[in-house]
């Protein structure tokens, strides 16, 4: 049997030349599919989520919620940063008396490739308890009392915790030796909400509630009160001195440096909203705690804001990348 060599090779040619364009018209595929899948993929920094699934390097977006525990951000390159926190609210008696919402502190600042901030999300105080102490929020929330001498519903709420970023590690209670100083390593600071006024339902009184000891702003609300014991209320505090009891000051409700007041008597009483300053604690349940202070007055900070009372819940952070 006589063999068509030239048909023969033509044939293989064109089979070979099949073979070829399969192979490059896959792995073309291959790769649009794999670049879209990179493009489309969230990262993720250690300590915080990224937020915006964009790749570009403007867009870049840290979110921090609250642990429990001082978190960590590695700086990942030059430029200019925007830094916003919320601070915690304080614990409620019911859905009716609610404790004091935590403020807002937001500023800009010049950051480089490598620098670390130690962030801490304040937590929301503990809800009502006659029978036991109300522990306040994580980072400065004061303490609720409890009701040992009445048969009353008197106990306490917690103060909500503030939320701080520093370049120097810890609560901000234990950084109380750079206060007043705007060159410090505290960079910013969201005041936490006081423990609210309250009323039993056969009170025959009503609460004033006013701004309810709210926390955040340059100075933290005062707390509400009852219409039948209008002195028995909490101070908020200010850039430099804590809130205190109005009717019955003691050492024990005054607010201080990043910390809340407590509750100091037996007839239950508010924890204070921790804060640059802490809020004052009060010395009754119908006594509303005061609300802690913000911080915008570091000298690297730009484009700063703080005000009071727009968070509920826990504490939050969030940092964006702006650009150089």
């Amino acid at each position: 049997m006589k063999i068509d060599n030239k048909g023969f090779v033509t044939s293989i040619i064109l089979f070979s030349l099949l073979i070829l364009f399969l192979v490059v018209f896959f792995t073309l595929l291959i790769t649009i599919d794999g670049s879209s899948k990179i493009n489309t993929i969230i990262k993720k920094d250690i300590q915080g989520k990224l937020e915006n699934s964009s790749t570009s390097v403007l867009q870049k977006v840290w979110i921090f919620e609250y642990t429990g525990a001082e978190e960590v951000f590695k700086v990942p390159e030059n430029g200019i940063y925007k830094l916003e926190t919320w601070g915690a609210q304080g614990g409620s008696f019911n859905t009716t008396y609610i404790g004091g919402l935590g403020g807002y502190s937001k500023g800009e600042i010049k950051l480089n490739e490598g620098e670390t901030l130690y962030i801490n999300v304040g937590g929301k105080g503990s809800s009502y308890s006659k029978t036991t102490i109300s522990l306040g929020g994580y980072n400065g929330g004061g303490d609720g009392g409890v009701n040992s001498v009445s048969s009353s519903m008197q106990g306490g709420c917690g103060g909500g915790g503030a939320t701080h970023i520093a370049t120097e590690s810890g609560l901000l209670s234990s950084l109380s030796k750079y206060a007043g100083d705007n060159n410090s390593p505290i960079l910013i600071v969201a005041g936490g909400g006081g423990g609210p006024a309250s009323l039993n339902e056969t009170d025959n009184a009503y609460i004033v509630q006013g701004e309810n000891g709210s926390g955040g702003g340059i100075k933290g609300a005062s707390g509400g009160y009852a219409s039948t014991y209008p002195s028995y209320y909490a101070t908020g505090a200010t850039q430099t001195s804590g809130g205190n009891d109005n009717a019955e000051a003691s050492e024990t409700s005054k607010g201080t440096f990043g910390k809340g007041g407590s509750a100091f008597t037996s007839f239950g009483g508010n924890g204070g909203g921790g804060g640059y300053y802490g809020g004052g604690g009060s010395s009754r349940f119908h006594s509303g705690a005061g609300g802690g202070s913000g911080y915008i007055e570091n000298s690297r900070l730009l484009n700063s804001l703080t005000q009071n009372g727009v968070r509920e819940g826990n504490g939050y952070v969030k940092i964006t990348y702006l650009g150089n």
